[in-house]
């Protein structure tokens, strides 16, 4: 056998040149790509005007609020008898001042006219102590977990859909120690209620509330009809739904 190179050996490129050649053509279809797409790649906020549109309005609103939080403004009025109170806005840099000088004034009483507040807006007999507010929070909690909201209606912006078709009492306004017409259960003994009892005027007490929780059909309110069944409910969460309902009595 003859030991002379094979000269079509040397002919053939080696596979480093295909290597090189290969990584090239892959580098020029990547330009490629970038130059003739890299337009659509573009963030949506650049190309969309719809996105544009909405920049634009959320600038405007947060010029208008800032220019809100530097300007007076009279917000309401509430008459309340011969009193008529007004309630303006102030600019915020105004309201921390003063609230800075009150409280260098005196301290407790700065606390005190906040605290005042508070309950005020919250709606809360002011002087309610600390153990009456943790059962309204806990009564209002129970409210929305017993579906108490859907027959009893305690806010009029919010209907009670099942009450309105039952005609059920709304907690709202003055309720609270206040005489009401029922109609008496005509036979006690059976778990459904039985129509034709005897009208009766009840005062909306903790006795009557306490008795419509475990027996609502002993007493229904005249008007109303009879659709809710005994709560489940132990004495503790019983005592908190009276106090979050009472709290609504304004």
């Amino acid at each position: 056998m003859s030991d002379a190179p094979n000269n079509n050996d040397r002919l053939q490129p080696s596979w480093a040149a295909h290597e090189l050649f290969a990584l090239g053509l892959t580098l020029l279809l990547a330009l490629w790509i970038m130059v003739k797409y890299g337009g659509d790649t573009a963030p949506a906020d650049h190309r969309d005007p719809r996105s544009a549109d909405r920049s634009a309005k959320r600038a405007e609103m947060d010029a208008d609020d800032e220019k809100v939080m530097g300007s007076y403004a009279l917000l309401k009025s509430v008459q309340d008898g011969e009193r008529k109170t007004h309630f303006f806005r102030v600019p915020i840099a105004n309201a921390m001042n003063d609230a800075s000088e009150k409280y260098q004034a005196g301290a407790e009483g700065f606390r005190n006219d906040l605290v005042s507040r508070a309950f005020k807006a919250a709606g809360i007999k002011e002087g309610t102590s600390t153990e009456e507010l943790e059962l309204i929070a806990k009564g209002k909690v129970l409210y929305q977990t017993k579906i108490c909201f859907t027959c009893h209606q305690v806010d009029p912006a919010v209907p009670a859909p099942a009450g309105l078709a039952l005609k059920a009492p709304k907690f709202m306004g003055a309720f609270w120690g206040e005489d009401r017409e029922v109609v008496l259960d005509a036979d006690p003994s059976t778990p459904t209620y039985e129509p034709g009892g005897q009208t009766v005027t009840v005062k909306m007490d903790e006795a009557y509330f306490l008795e419509s929780i475990e027996n609502p059909y002993a007493k229904v309110v005249k008007g109303a009809i009879p659709g809710m069944a005994a709560l489940p409910t132990t004495p503790e969460e019983r005592k908190a739904l009276l106090a979050y309902v009472r709290s609504l009595s304004k």
